[in-house]
């Protein structure tokens, strides 16, 4: 149940609309009891009143008749106003749930969520935080209007007979702590197959999803879908077996219901207050078969419990698992962009090898450096670091004569602009692709960008920025797309460019040309190429080259042909 604290500290910002569902809950329950049970005094003194010439003229029943219909109109006023009112506030709550967790979540690094899938991350935002609602709607609401429902019954019932009052009180008391229980442990194991079985079957279908092309590439499609089908087979049978206990907590409230109505039945029926058998008998009997209607709800709110902790623990493995890096108070970004790395080591969680070892660079303000290495060198886990997805565990990385954990995450996002080979363009228009990085960038502004990059023919069209560019910019090629990362670089307007390989994949023509354009644009700026290729590296004030997570040599290029090293790479991987 521990696992469930943090999710209902969030509760009590709603607790009033929370209370007044609460209470109309009571009053619709206290209607139903109300109508059932007069009803069948009614009845039954009628009938009585009618069998005796001298009653069944001077019998009132009007008053009565006019109690029926009050409680009546209550009881359906009650449950709607219920139903409003307590699923308006449960939307309340799972939408504050959702934001709250998303807070959480959102300033993590890649880093910390490294070890969760993206599919299952959406997964505990919607599924999981959807089966939070069980927790007011079918624990605390159930709960707290059943007892309170279940205590003025009993004190209503003792005015006729007491001993009658608590017979019923305490079969009804054994029920709401027996009966939950019971399919509590009964409910668990389908309930957190339930969860699992979701929480995969979304993964697999996204996997299958976003996988089209290569798994019809090379004939996996039909393996993929036998593998999404017993997913869904999965949490079908989970689904089933949480439905036989639902139809088994059920029918265990409905025979407790009819046992305790004969025995309520039998004891009535030898008067009720000493009194002799007549009208207050069905009050009785009839006061019983309504107070069942606060059980019925508990079994199923306690079988549904198990799914509610499963979801909570999945989410608190990321709120508890996952921490966030901590960040400087320095809220002014670098003005210059240089960089110091010093004795840099790193390796990543669960391997016994370091990628980076004693890792030693420095990049003057201003000055092009590029870092040359095979793949699987340490180059990417270096610029992880320099964005801290990462936290080195040993060394130091100085930005302008300030260590990197001194900066804010404003102040360090502001300071450099990130050029990779995966420009992520969102379905959106090309003014909101472009304004990522520049929210406060006019159209004027936008326009000149374009032009500088090469990309003015983008606002030929006559849609112009309004141009709708579809998931992932489709309707651009890969230079047009590797341009408007730049053009976003160029928005950003930082001292500093990471660049990560960002001519991979691209024909030998346009990479020259992409080289030549950030050569050109970022001429003020300090910039860190990380690449394993060659073309325009000529350009470069040096070239460090890496070797197994170690700077092997830094030198300009004309100085490293000198490298029997370097010569051989040269030779290598420079283009006829």
């Amino acid at each position: 149940m521990t696992d469930l604290l943090p999710f209902l500290r969030l509760y009590r910002q709603h607790w009033l609309s929370l209370s007044v569902g609460l209470l109309l809950a009571l009053v619709t329950l206290a209607a139903g009891i109300g109508l059932l049970s007069l009803s069948g005094w009614f009845l039954s003194a009628a009938a009585v009143a009618g069998m005796a010439v001298a009653s069944r003229d001077t019998f009132n029943y009007m008053t009565p008749a006019g109690g029926v219909r009050f409680f009546s109109i209550v009881r359906t006023a009650g449950r709607w106003g219920e139903r409003v009112v307590s699923h308006d506030a449960t939307f309340r709550v799972l939408t504050r749930l959702r934001v709250w967790f998303w807070q959480k979540l959102s300033p993590l690094s890649p880093g910390a969520l490294a070890g969760f899938r993206q599919a299952d991350l959406l997964n505990r935002l919607v599924a999981d935080i959807d089966a939070m609602d069980h927790v007011y709607l079918r624990l605390i609401t159930p709960i707290g209007a059943a007892l309170l429902s279940t205590g003025g019954l009993v004190f209503f019932l003792s005015f006729f007979d007491s001993r009658l009052a608590l017979i019923l009180g305490a079969i009804l008391l054994f029920g709401m702590m027996a009966l939950p229980l019971v399919f509590f442990f009964a409910g668990r194991k389908p309930g957190q197959a339930l969860i699992t079985g979701k929480a995969q079957l979304r993964t697999r279908l996204v996997d299958y999803l976003d996988g089209q092309a290569e798994l019809q590439m090379f004939a996996a499609a039909p393996r993929a879908l036998s593998d999404l089908q017993q997913a869904e087979q999965d949490l079908i049978r989970a689904q089933a077996r949480m439905a036989r206990v639902s139809g088994l907590a059920n029918a265990s409230v409905q025979l407790l219901s009819g046992w305790t109505l004969t025995l309520m039945l039998w004891l009535a029926s030898h008067g009720v207050g000493g009194a002799a058998p007549g009208p207050m008998t069905a009050l009785m009997v009839f006061a019983t078969l309504a107070s069942f209607e606060a059980l019925l709800p508990l079994a199923g709110a306690f079988q549904h419990l198990s799914t509610s902790l499963a979801s909570a623990r999945r989410l608190n493995e990321i709120l508890q698992d996952a921490q966030p890096p901590a960040w400087g108070e320095l809220r002014e970004r670098a003005e210059g962009g240089a960089l110091q790395i010093s004795d840099l080591s790193f390796g990543y969680p669960g391997n016994t090898q370091p990628v980076l070892r004693g890792c030693t660079l420095q990049l003057q303000a201003g000055e092009k450096l590029a870092l040359l290495g095979q793949t699987g060198c340490g180059k990417s886990t270096l610029m992880g670091l320099l964005t801290r997805e990462w936290n080195p565990q040993a060394g130091k990385i100085v930005l302008d004569g300030k260590p990197l954990t001194d900066y804010s995450e404003a102040a360090l996002r502001a300071s450099f602009s990130v050029v990779s080979q995966r420009v992520h363009l969102f379905a959106a228009t090309l003014r909101d692709n472009l304004k990522l990085a520049a929210p406060a960038a006019n159209d004027e502004r936008l326009a000149e960008v374009l032009q500088q990059v090469g990309l003015g023919a983008l606002l030929e069209d006559e849609a112009g920025l309004d141009a709708w560019l579809g998931d992932g910019g489709r309707p651009l090629s890969g230079g047009e797309r590797r341009r408007i990362g730049i053009a976003r670089a160029l928005l950003h307007d930082a001292p500093l460019w990471l660049l990560d390989e960002p001519t991979e994949g691209l024909d030998s023509q346009t990479e020259r040309d992409i080289m030549a354009l950030l050569m050109r644009l970022g001429a003020d700026r300090a910039m860190l190429l990380i690449s394993h290729r060659l073309i325009g590296l000529e350009q470069m004030d040096r070239i460090a080259l890496m070797e197994e997570g170690q700077i092997r040599l830094c030198a300009p290029h004309a100085q490293l042909l000198a490298d029997d090293y370097y010569q051989s790479l040269h030779r290598r991987l420079t283009p006829v």
